[in-house]
């Protein structure tokens, strides 16, 4: 089961620097006088490498698209108005016996009333668009202050790293670089306290929080590489390209703190259960106390790209074992006072 955690505490101070979103990771991880990177032994001449995400700010989740009967409402009065008055015109050109005519200010009228129709097709269109990449649960959008700088895996952890700490692969699709799947919240959790063990560190899942602020990586797009799917296609294997497959980590396109396939290939086990995002914001968020779901971030290798977006959540049983599962975890360092 997942464990009972706090919601986070509103107007704490930050404990660390707060990243800027304009300084590279180095020049901040020379700021805070940490090392840009951490090495986990796992024995076997078998690492786990972490990545220093830094203390920020972010808006968490997608804002409610503008429903398309808005736009809609618009386009279809403006085309009911020149429609009445088309016909109007012609009605009364057969009652006089003549063309039809229009004056020059019916004629300014009527282009007038049709850019006013189109402004609204143009509005519902867009908020189709919009609502193609939204999920209700990614709403309201929301401002989260993360307090701590961490480390998180740079990409997720692979069969072979599993298999050295846990003694078994459960994966369905094997390879040594392939990432680790059909594993539950139990099983991550797991791996976790036995890394903790082996190296006295603290070792745990990311909050969904952590996820998508390391996944967005300073970015507001729709994925860390941009908006269009050919930008996923840069950082992903998603249903696209994947050919029905997990892949070996690290191919793709990182982010800017350097980290690999955030979007697509499996998704990942955050530590937190699902719950209903609230407008306030919130500072190192943990999510509900309690609940049935866990949370997925990431998309996996049979998305289509609309689910692999970075605002996207999946709430799934913490039993469920799955091949298109896995996770990557974190690494916590000591926390300071600014």
């Amino acid at each position: 089961m997942l464990g009972a955690v706090a919601y986070g505490a509103e107007g704490q101070a930050p404990r660390w620097p707060v990243w800027d979103g304009q300084e590279s990771v180095e020049q901040y991880a020379k700021r805070v006088n940490l090392p840009t990177t951490k090495t986990l032994d796992l024995g076997n001449d078998v690492n786990l490498e972490h990545v220093l995400i830094p203390a920020g700010k972010i808006v968490m989740g997608t804002a409610e698209p503008e429903s398309p009967w808005r736009g809609g409402a618009v386009l279809g009065s403006g085309c009911l108005v020149v429609a009445v008055l088309v016909a109007w015109v012609i009605r009364r050109a057969v009652r006089q016996h003549r063309r039809p005519q229009f004056s020059l200010r019916w004629l300014i009228a009527v282009v007038l009333i049709v850019g006013v129709a189109q402004y609204g097709g143009f509005r519902c269109w867009r908020a189709v668009q919009a609502s193609r990449n939204f999920f209700w649960d990614e709403s309201p959008a929301h401002a989260v202050t993360l307090t701590k700088a961490i480390y998180i895996g740079g990409c997720e952890v692979t069969q072979e790293q599993y298999e050295q700490v846990m003694g078994a692969n459960p994966s369905q699709i094997k390879g040594a670089r392939l990432p680790v799947e059909r594993v539950c919240w139990d099983d991550a959790q797991e791996f976790c306290n036995k890394v903790r063990e082996k190296t006295g560190l603290t070792v745990r899942l990311p909050t969904e929080a952590e996820w998508e602020f390391a996944c967005r990586a300073g970015t507001t797009t729709t994925y860390y590489s941009g908006d269009a799917e050919a930008d996923l296609g840069r950082a992903a294997w998603y249903s696209a390209n994947s050919k029905n497959t997990t892949h070996p980590v690290g191919q793709k396109e990182p982010n800017a703190f350097g980290l690999h396939d955030m979007h697509g290939n499996v998704e990942e086990w955050c530590r937190n259960w699902h719950g209903v995002y609230m407008p306030e914001a919130e500072v190192d968020p943990q999510g509900p106390p309690e609940g049935d779901f866990g949370v997925l971030r990431g998309g996996d290798w049979g998305d289509d790209p609309e689910a692999c977006r970075s605002a996207v959540r999946l709430s799934y049983s913490p039993g469920a074992r799955d091949d298109e599962v896995g996770f990557r975890v974190v690494v916590e360092v000591e926390a300071r006072k600014r």
